[in-house]
């Protein structure tokens, strides 16, 4: 997992190249960037895009009051969306 790939100099770019093209078959390469323009078109020619959204703080306290209540133990619904503002979409 390579988290702000867009900060990769052109080197270390062209470093991953050929691996990326011929990958180990046991290995899987995740670019995780908020500014894909940034990239090189030889690199994201070559991947898979997933786009991932925020997750709703609403979505987010009904998902932590699921899991508590599956786990045992109580949840104030203040504290799950509390916790889910906190959790800034993430």
């Amino acid at each position: 997992i390579i988290d702000e790939a867009h900060m990769l100099t052109t080197e270390a770019w062209n470093a991953l190249l050929k691996t990326i093209e011929e990958p180990p078959a046991h290995v899987m390469f995740i670019f995780a960037t908020t500014e894909i323009e940034k990239l090189p078109v030889t690199i994201v020619s070559r991947c898979q895009r997933y786009t991932f959204r925020r997750i709703t703080s609403d979505d987010i306290a009904q998902r932590l009051s699921y899991v508590a209540e599956k786990e045992g133990f109580g949840l104030d619904s203040a504290a799950a969306q509390l916790i889910a503002v906190h959790a800034d979409g993430g």
